[in-house]
C-alpha cells in the first residue's frame, strides 16, 4: 500500500482531449492508457511509469454507464476509471487480488480477481465482494474473463475454469484436463454462437454452455499449448504452438485456418485484436483473414482493448479507497 501511495503522489495534471461517445481504450503495464476514435489512431496517452509486472499492471478494461474502468494491480486489486478520457480516480477493491476481468451483465459491473474473488458494482463507486472461488491450490489463478449465456467465465494458469452465476452469485470450478504446468496464457476463453471455448495446456479446447457440462475437455498434443482463443464474429479462432491457427464454427470441430493469426487475439468493436511480443506490436482483422498493422506511435504494451461509450462530461468515478481525483501524466 505504501509503494501505491507513493506512486500517487509525483504525478503531474495530464494534459489532453476529452472524449464523449464510442471510443476504443487500450490498457497495458505501466499504468498505460490511450484513447481512439477508429480503433486505430491514438491519443490521450497516460501512463503511471515503464511496463514491468508490478503494482501499477492494467489487465482488463470495461465500459459502464458513461465511464472507462480498468483493473489491475500486482498485490492488490488496483482500480482506475474516467468519464471523459482525460480525468481518472483511482482506488483499490477491498481485500482483492489483481483484477483480470470486467465484464457488465443486467446492469451491473462485475470485476473477477486472480485468485477467483467476484465483486459487483450497480454505480461503478460502491464494490461489493459477492463471491470467493475455493480454488484447487492458491497458484490456480484466472488470468481472463468473457460474458454469455448469462454468466462469466474465466480461466487461467492450471487450468481452473471458473462459472459465475449472478443470479446466484455462486461460482462452479472446473479443473481442465491435462493442465498440470502454470503455463500462463491471458486470452484463453471465448464466447460465441452460444458456447464458451476454453484453451490450455497440451493443446485443450474444450466448450461448455453452462460451465458444468463439458465437450472435448481433453488434450491433443499434436496442437502444443493454446496461446489464446476468440470468437472472431464468425468463427472462433485458436493460435497454437504447434499447429499455427485453428478455426471452428461450433468450437468442437477444428481445422487449420488459412490464415496466421497473432498469439495473443481479442476481440471489440468488430474487430479482432492481436499481437505477440512486445506486445506493443498490434493488427487487426475483421473476420481473421486479412489483417493490418495498428498505428502505436509510442509503442505502449497492451494487454486489453475495451470498446465503450464515454459520458465525455462529469467527475471520474469515485472508486473505494480514493481521496480525491488523481492526476495523472501524459506520456513525453
Amino acid at each position: 500500500m505504501k509503494l501505491f501511495l507513493s506512486t500517487l503522489l509525483i504525478f503531474a495534471m495530464a494534459v489532453g482531449n476529452t472524449f464523449a461517445g464510442e471510443v476504443y481504450l487500450a490498457v497495458g503495464p505501466g499504468g498505460q492508457r490511450m484513447f481512439s476514435k477508429d480503433g486505430n489512431s491514438w491519443e490521450n496517452h497516460i501512463a503511471w511509469g515503464e511496463p514491468k509486472h508490478d503494482q501499477n499492471d492494467l489487465n482488463t478494461a470495461a465500459f459502464f454507464k458513461g465511464a472507462a474502468y480498468v483493473g489491475g494491480g500486482y498485490s492488490i486489486a488496483r482500480m482506475t476509471a474516467t468519464r471523459d478520457g482525460k480525468t481518472w480516480n483511482d482506488g483499490v477493491l477491498p481485500n482483492g487480488s489483481p483484477v483480470f476481468g470486467l465484464q457488465v451483465l443486467n446492469d451491473t459491473l462485475y470485476a473477477v480477481t486472480l485468485r477467483g474473488q467476484v465483486y459487483k458494482t450497480a454505480d461503478g463507486e460502491k464494490w461489493t465482494m459477492v463471491a470467493d472461488a475455493e480454488m484447487p491450490t492458491k497458484t490456480h489463478w484466472i488470468r481472463s474473463t468473457v460474458s454469455g449465456n448469462g454468466i462469466i467465465m474465466g480461466s487461467g494458469d492450471y487450468g481452473p475454469a471458473l462459472a459465475f452465476n449472478p443470479k446466484t452469485e455462486k461460482i462452479t470450478i472446473t479443473q481442465m484436463a491435462g493442465q498440470k504446468d502454470k503455463n500462463a496464457g491471458w486470452k484463453r476463453v471465448a464466447f460465441g454462437n452460444g458456447v464458451f471455448v476454453v484453451g490450455g495446456q497440451d493443446g485443450l479446447l474444450a466448450t461448455t454452455i453452462d460451465g458444468f457440462s463439458w465437450k472435448n475437455n481433453e488434450t491433443q498434443l499434436e496442437r502444443g499449448n493454446i496461446s489464446s482463443v476468440v470468437w472472431a464474429g464468425n468463427v472462433f479462432l485458436a493460435s497454437t504452438e504447434k499447429s499455427g491457427t485453428l478455426a471452428s464454427a461450433d468450437g468442437i470441430s477444428w481445422k487449420k485456418h488459412e490464415t496466421l493469426a497473432p498469439k495473443t487475439l481479442i476481440r471489440t468493436g468488430g474487430w479482432v485484436y492481436g499481437w505477440a511480443w512486445p506486445p506493443s506490436k498490434m493488427k487487426r482483422s475483421k473476420d481473421g483473414m486479412m489483417w493490418e498493422t495498428v498505428a502505436n506511435e509510442k509503442d505502449y504494451f497492451v494487454k486489453e482493448i475495451a470498446f465503450g461509450e464515454l459520458a465525455g462530461t462529469g467527475s471520474a468515478p469515485v472508486l473505494p479507497g480514493a481521496k480525491a481525483p488523481i492526476p495523472v501524466i501524459k506520456s513525453k
